[in-house]
């Protein structure tokens, strides 16, 4: 077994575990999570762990009742998709353990940076629809809101909907409010955090064409755990766990940051291909497939070449 199978079956053993019949089918919270950010889990402690058949929080679904058959088969979407996230920064540790390439062109980190957030809104949603569904006198408008609706009424009386896109972390925010009863205060150092998040994850999805951006290993670990603590924080503001398995993400997040740090030590580099040239305004060709181009000032090789015969005509 050379060094690389090694490495591959460490990652292995981590999103594998070998079955432990002895310990129970519970989270435990990362002892990081208390030391560095002083988290109080009490809550956790308790005989029956939440998602016990006994726990106080698992409820029953009235047969008959209507949406729990569409939110059971969607429930374990953010999870998975938090999951498929760490995965693939995993297959990025194996791949530039053993590479000559640094920095490396695009090609892990963004992928983890925008399955991260997926995981984030399905989540959000996710819970949303489950608190709608659930929850006694909840205001029509808040339901509206989560939902990313609105009612309208046009000049003949009718009443219809329409669609009206609310910000995530807005939508977060009112969740957290009229789910748990926690309002979020905006200047924590745990939603600014998400709201970096937020910003590193827009910059991929609509990107700054005139603003090239490398990102790091460093950078993606820790933008994973904003997400996570994101999620995390609140918990343990409200005493309770507000997505189940998280805390199990977060060990398999700590896990992967070891082996970055073991086989990246200085961190790796992911960039656009061109990201370190400096043109410097010179000369040099590029692909412009618009009808309307100035022609003027940016001729084609045909153009340029003749402009060049006129300015210099053989003798």
């Amino acid at each position: 077994m050379n060094y690389s199978d090694d490495l591959a079956a460490d990652i292995d053993g981590i999103f594998n575990p070998e079955p432990d019949e002895d310990r129970e089918p519970r989270e435990f919270p990362h002892k990081r999570l208390i030391d560095k950010y002083g988290f109080d889990f009490k809550f956790m402690e308790t005989f029956a762990w939440e998602g016990a058949t006994m726990h106080p929080n698992t409820r029953t679904w009235p047969e008959g009742e209507p949406g729990g058959d569409d939110l059971t088969r969607s429930m374990d979407v953010p999870g998975r998709l938090f999951l498929s996230g760490l995965r693939v920064f995993a297959d990025s540790i194996l791949v530039y353990s053993t590479s000559k390439d640094k920095p490396s062109d695009l090609r892990f980190y963004p992928p983890v940076v925008l399955t991260f957030w997926s995981a984030f809104e399905a989540f959000v949603r996710h819970s949303s629809e489950l608190m709608i569904h659930t929850s006694k006198d909840l205001p029509s408008p808040i339901a509206d809101y989560l939902r990313d609706e609105t009612t309208t009424v046009n000049n003949r009386g009718v009443i219809g909907r329409e669609r009206r896109y609310r910000a995530v972390l807005d939508r977060y925010a009112v969740l957290l409010q009229y789910g748990f009863n926690h309002k979020i205060d905006r200047g924590n150092k745990h939603w600014q955090a998400l709201e970096g998040a937020k910003d590193l994850r827009d910059y991929y999805t609509h990107i700054d064409a005139m603003n090239s951006r490398s990102i790091s290993s460093d950078q993606v670990l820790n933008y994973m755990e904003a997400v996570m603590l994101g999620i995390i924080w609140p918990s343990a503001e409200v005493q309770r766990t507000i997505l189940l398995r998280i805390h199990d993400l977060y060990w398999t997040w700590a896990q992967l940051v070891d082996l970055a740090r073991d086989h990246l030590p200085k961190g790796h580099i992911e960039q656009p291909f061109f990201h370190a040239w400096r043109l410097d305004q010179q000369t040099h060709l590029f692909y412009c497939p618009f009808t309307s181009v100035d022609e003027e000032r940016f001729p084609n090789s045909d153009q340029q070449m003749a402009r060049w015969r006129k300015e210099k005509p053989s003798v």
